[in-house]
């Protein structure tokens, strides 16, 4: 599991464990400090659960539901989320208001920029989504171009059009549509 999280600053958060979540499209893994998820490996039919919890917390249950296909509304605090991480104040803003984006829901880099309170930033929304380490918690896969293109989504783009279909979002030749 990548994470921008540094081994030595991993032990200043004491008690790390991870968990494995278990759904159709195979094992992801999450990452824990005490109950806040920290970092996210989507799942994939090569990965396999390693010795330790399958589905013990909350948030291992709800992934397990979200990828069966129920609307689950994850609830992270993104301040201590981000403190962990070192966000700036800008990056704080904007994942503060990515986590406000609805299930089924997606918004453009403009509105979320303008949602964060910075309206012109919107290409500095779009490296700060880069740099998710909660992908579905943090839902940066609802977050399109302006013209309705779907744009980046980490090392495999599919799963942003199998993300927003899970959700329900109509998606044609890479664009959402209405």
């Amino acid at each position: 599991m990548r994470t921008s999280i540094k081994p030595d600053e991993l032990a200043r958060l004491g008690r790390v464990t991870e968990e494995a979540y278990v759904c159709e499209l195979g094992v992801g893994h999450l990452l824990l400090a005490a109950d806040l998820p920290i970092a996210l490996a989507l799942p994939g039919p090569a990965a396999s659960p390693r010795p330790g919890r399958c589905g013990a917390s909350a948030w291992a249950r709800d992934l397990e539901r979200y990828f069966a296909g129920a609307p689950v509304a994850f609830v992270l605090d993104v301040d201590a989320y981000g403190a962990v991480h070192g966000f700036t104040d800008f990056e704080l803003a904007v994942y503060r208001a990515l986590s406000r984006v609805p299930y089924g829901q997606v918004v453009s880099y403009r509105d979320l920029a303008t949602a964060a309170g910075r309206p012109h930033a919107y290409r500095a929304v779009g490296s700060a989504m880069a740099s998710n380490a909660l992908p579905v918690i943090l839902p940066c896969h609802r977050v399109i171009k302006n013209d309705g293109r779907l744009g980046f989504y980490g090392d495999d783009p599919a799963w942003k059009e199998r993300l927003l279909a899970l959700e329900g979002v109509r998606v044609v030749e890479g664009r959402v549509t209405t």
